[in-house]
């Protein structure tokens, strides 16, 4: 417990900000996963702003300018700290879910993906990652069937 804290308090304190809006954003997404219908989330994290390329992944790598870059790898490392200790176990559904809305605050566009594999036993396994431009927030980590972009 007093590790965790100890931890906390050297997070210099634009960072330790960052991470409590990344925490309570953690919190109120997991809940509103539990209440809600999934159709309607897309519609509570989309932005106002378009993706400039079109929605293919493959399309959507974009270089992002240096100034929105500090900006979006301290919203990836504040999500990072806040999923470790988010109670909720799909995490990155949660920390994607995130990650778009600290970025649509911001007015920086991002592109959430849905997808699915098949992991060893054959069973389907389903992901979330967050991409802005060619940055990952929330990595894809594998090969995934793009089923939903938002």
């Amino acid at each position: 417990m007093f590790g965790g804290l100890q931890k906390f308090l050297k997070i210099p304190g634009r960072e330790k900000i960052l991470f409590a809006e990344a925490l309570a954003l953690h919190i109120w997404t997991g809940l509103l996963l539990k209440v809600l219908p999934f159709r309607k989330i897309p519609g509570l994290f989309r932005s106002r702003l378009s993706e400039t390329t079109a929605k293919d992944e493959d399309q959507s790598g974009y270089a992002v300018p240096g100034q929105q870059f500090m900006i979006i790898e301290k919203i990836r490392v504040a999500i990072q700290r806040a999923g470790k200790v988010s109670p909720w176990r799909n995490r990155c559904l949660v920390s994607s879910l995130v990650a778009k809305r600290m970025l649509n605050r911001r007015n920086i566009a991002s592109l959430l993906s849905l997808g699915v594999s098949k992991d060893g036993r054959g069973r389907v396994v389903a992901h979330a990652w967050l991409k802005s431009g060619d940055y990952e927030l929330v990595p894809k980590d594998g090969d995934y069937t793009v089923l939903y972009t938002f």
